[in-house]
């Protein structure tokens, strides 16, 4: 019983700091009493009744129905449907609100298939299965870097099987990169590209240590999820139906 109550009373500080505008906390005196188990009981009931009414307003906004898709975006790979969605909303969201001080917009993006945890459903797609999608707090971060260390981040890519990408399209050999495109042009190990990635992806995760060695790093302030949320939201106010699906982008020709 002693744990229930301290689970609700958790759940309620979270609950009203999340919903109060600004939150603010201040420190009182306060009397210890004992408590006996039909102390404990009453104050569960209570606890209850007062978490109830934002337990339900979470519920209620983990369900808003965001868009509707035409099948289930399965996560896979080479590629997949549903990183290709992903990875292009991402892109796109990125190249509209980057300001480049050198005129230079994002070249291409990659992320990893195991932070996207679970497929899209077919039909409705609600809030809460963006949530479920995209768990974590990660946020989108531009990379600069050379052309030969670009080259290395794609035959790593490629042995590790492929991965969600975007404005790129290449083929895995033997575990290795080949006919790398980038805005339909051959990779140029003598210039720098812009790469759109996760922060966890930035910082080494999943084995991109690679990107720990890039010579700039500027972050968008966009979280991954509010991204896909927010595609998502005008795709349903403008009745458009969501659809992806494997286009190539990565051909793997491993026997």
């Amino acid at each position: 019983m002693m744990n229930f109550l301290r689970m609700g009373l958790a759940l309620l500080s979270f609950f009203l700091l999340a919903c109060s505008p600004a939150s603010q906390i201040s420190l009182r005196e306060s009397t210890v009493y004992p408590m006996n188990d039909s102390t404990v009981a009453e104050t569960d009931s209570f606890t209850i009744q007062l978490i109830r009414p934002y337990s339900d307003q979470l519920r209620s906004s983990m369900g808003v129905v965001l868009a509707r898709s035409s099948g289930s975006l399965e996560k896979g790979l080479p590629e997949s449907p549903l990183g290709n969605f992903v990875s292009d909303l991402c892109l796109l969201r990125g190249k509209l609100e980057y300001n480049p001080s050198d005129g230079k917009n994002i070249d291409f993006a990659v992320f990893n298939n195991g932070g996207l945890r679970k497929s899209l459903p077919a039909g409705e797609i609600t809030k809460g299965d963006v949530f479920e999608l995209m768990p974590f707090e990660n946020e989108l971060v531009i990379l600069t870097m050379n052309g030969a260390d670009v080259e290395k981040i794609f035959n790593f890519i490629a042995s590790k099987g492929g991965a969600p990408v975007s404005g790129t399209r290449f083929t895995i050999s033997n575990g290795r990169a080949e006919h790398i495109l980038i805005d339909n042009k051959a990779l140029d190990e003598s210039r720098e590209y812009k790469i759109l990635t996760s922060d966890y992806l930035a910082n080494g995760g999943d084995q991109f240590n690679l990107f720990t060695k890039a010579i700039r790093r500027e972050s968008t302030g966009i979280k991954i999820r509010d991204a896909i949320i927010q595609h998502l939201y005008i795709m349903g106010r403008t009745e458009q139906i969501v659809h992806a699906e494997r286009d190539g982008r990565i051909i793997k020709n491993d026997q």
